[in-house]
């Protein structure tokens, strides 16, 4: 686009290519946008004439956004949302204001966030609604849009269209079933690394990779394998997530390793031993991420800031 095309060009044209990257339909672009397809059409025909790109290709699931639609759709996206943001003053109050939000996490950030999450929006936010769901395909697309409010992870890689905030470290100790004959024994790294183990392998596929256009989220995967001993563990079973394996732990002679602050409570209630991991990697960090428009102002602002107020208590 050259410097005569954006001066005069129409910032209405913006939404419209926005709302096409997101529908792929003309039709739904313009239901959700209250214009005509030939409203649409028009747009998109001055849009490809001010970019000098084709912008969009019709495929077999909708309109395909073109290599070049691709570059300039992060950079739209962020210019319509920081506008919106710039005009819209008026702040977020929980004590009144209704609002639902969404929260795409792991079952272990909901279990170890949540309690101090709904106290909080429980006593100062009484027609505020939190829902956590699990993380899924097109976590990305539905961020941007808003359709989702806050993914809650570690990361591997963020678009810049997004902020990031570390909310909290964590860290894997490995466990054994209270009364296990190898700790009776006299347990030593040598021993621990010969026994059966557990594997917890649900994450090891990153849901949002195939996010259009490459452009998602990249979590980091599999983070407990830092602490393996040993080059060809044993591992006979394998479950999906971190509290099947701790129950499953309790009641075998197989060990695990699982999140600390998760290895800490089942200790307290006599269920486990923790052995602190030999030359343990450094802490891991989990933080969340939102929409870089989302101002301090903001609903989601607000819902960081409790985030962060339920972190500190961890």
């Amino acid at each position: 686009m050259n410097a005569v095309n954006f001066r005069t060009a129409d910032l209405n044209l913006f939404r419209v290519f926005v709302t096409l990257l997101e529908e792929k339909n003309a039709t739904r672009a313009g239901e959700r946008l209250g214009l005509s397809q030939s409203a649409i059409s028009h747009a998109l025909r001055r849009l490809r004439a001010m970019v000098g790109d084709d912008l969009f290709i019709r495929g077999q699931t909708g309109l395909r956004p073109t290599p070049r639609a691709l570059e300039i759709a992060e950079t739209a996206r962020t210019a319509l949302e920081l506008l919106e943001t710039a005009v819209n003053t008026q702040r977020f109050d929980p004590a009144v204001d209704h609002h639902v939000f969404t929260i795409a996490a792991g079952t272990y950030i909901s279990y170890v966030l949540g309690p101090m999450i709904a106290e909080r929006v429980i006593t100062t936010a009484p027609h505020v609604e939190i829902h956590f769901r699990n993380l899924y395909a097109g976590m990305t697309e539905d961020l941007d849009t808003g359709s989702l409010d806050m993914v809650i992870g570690c990361f591997e890689a963020i678009p810049g269209r997004f902020s990031y905030a570390q909310l909290f470290e964590e860290s894997g100790a490995w466990v054994m079933r209270e009364g296990h004959p190898a700790a009776a024994a006299g347990l030593d790294y040598e021993t621990l690394a010969h026994l059966p183990r557990v594997g917890v392998t649900g994450g090891n596929d990153d849901p949002d990779r195939t996010s259009s256009g490459h452009l998602g989220l990249r979590r980091l995967t599999s983070w407990g394998e830092q602490y393996a001993l040993g080059e060809k563990p044993y591992q006979p079973f394998s479950t999906q997530d971190a509290f099947s394996a701790l129950n499953i732990v309790s009641h075998s002679d197989m060990v695990c390793i699982l999140p600390r602050r998760l290895a800490q409570t089942s200790v307290k209630r006599g269920r486990l031993v923790m052995i602190e991991p030999p030359n343990a990697p450094p802490p891991t960090p989990f933080g969340a991420v939102m929409r870089a428009s989302d101002g301090p102002a903001s609903p989601n602002g607000w819902l960081l800031e409790i985030c962060r107020a339920a972190a500190t208590r961890l």
